[in-house]
């Protein structure tokens, strides 16, 4: 019997328990409040390659932007869910296909993207040699002032050590400090790697120049919080207040729920 990937289980729910939540919709605003600048920065429409694009929510909003976009998953449901998306849009330049990382090279071997786009922890789904593979396999399908905004979960999150203090369940409040914790879905399971900033920048050093950082989730809540905001919404308002000024200092990236990295090609490698 074949059995699901946690990512084919959690894509049954993934937009109503994390992207239409309340804590969702303010971390991935404050994602596309630090990437604007990014997109900005070209003076013409570029063409993005998301990996692990979920149920192709940035991936849609690029498009509408005037972007083209290819958008990848390995999760066969969180692509379907994505397609579903796109069919009941008018949107076009955006195209979903079911691809690992470690397919990438070869299923773009004939592209070149001006942006790789990864939000919410894809990039924690492998282990530091498959990060450093990674790091070559999008050197060679990037242009050569190409860049990577990658959006991934901190070794360090001041959030999670500080309530599972509080409730008494310390493994789990220091759990990003091992190296790997196993994820698991109605039985289906996976190991989640974390990263610091500098763990980052030093795997991706080959091929590509940090260029910034930045906190994502410094004030606002992980959303396996949503439970104890969704009637406080007001203390949701003064949290992301607090991230909106906070957020600019990237010395606070290695102890957010995220952190935000923008790297380039290096051309000199």
């Amino acid at each position: 019997m074949l059995v699901q990937s946690p990512f084919d289980i959690l894509a049954e729910t993934y937009d109503v328990d994390f992207t239409e939540s309340l804590i969702g919709k303010l971390q991935r605003k404050r994602v596309w409040e630090l990437l604007m600048p990014v997109l900005q920065s070209y003076n013409h429409p570029l063409k993005i390659l998301e990996i692990n694009c979920g149920t192709g929510e940035d991936a849609l909003r690029f498009a509408e932007m005037g972007h083209t976009v290819m958008a990848t998953d390995a999760s066969r449901v969180m692509i379907e869910k994505a397609q579903k998306k796109l069919s009941e849009s008018k949107i076009n330049k955006i195209t979903f296909i079911q691809c690992s990382f470690t397919q990438l090279k070869n299923h773009f071997a004939n592209e070149k993207f001006d942006l790789v786009f990864s939000n919410f922890g894809g990039i924690n789904c492998i282990n530091e040699n498959e990060i450093m593979k990674l790091s070559e396999d999008l050197s060679v399908i990037t242009n050569a002032d190409g860049q990577l905004f990658l959006v991934v979960m901190s070794r360090l999150c001041l959030w999670e050590i500080f309530y599972y203090s509080f409730k008494g369940k310390l493994s789990t409040a220091f759990r990003r400090q091992k190296k790997s914790v196993l994820f698991n879905v109605n039985g289906s399971s996976m190991p989640v790697f974390y990263y610091s900033p500098q763990n980052l920048k030093r795997l991706f050093q080959s091929k590509f120049k940090p260029l910034q950082t930045y906190p994502v989730g410094l004030f606002i809540p992980p959303t396996y919080l949503e439970k104890q905001f969704s009637s406080r919404k007001h203390w949701l308002d003064k949290l992301n207040n607090w991230e909106a000024h906070l957020g600019k200092y990237s010395i606070f990236s290695s102890v957010a729920d995220h952190f935000c990295i923008t790297l380039k090609q290096d051309k000199q490698k």
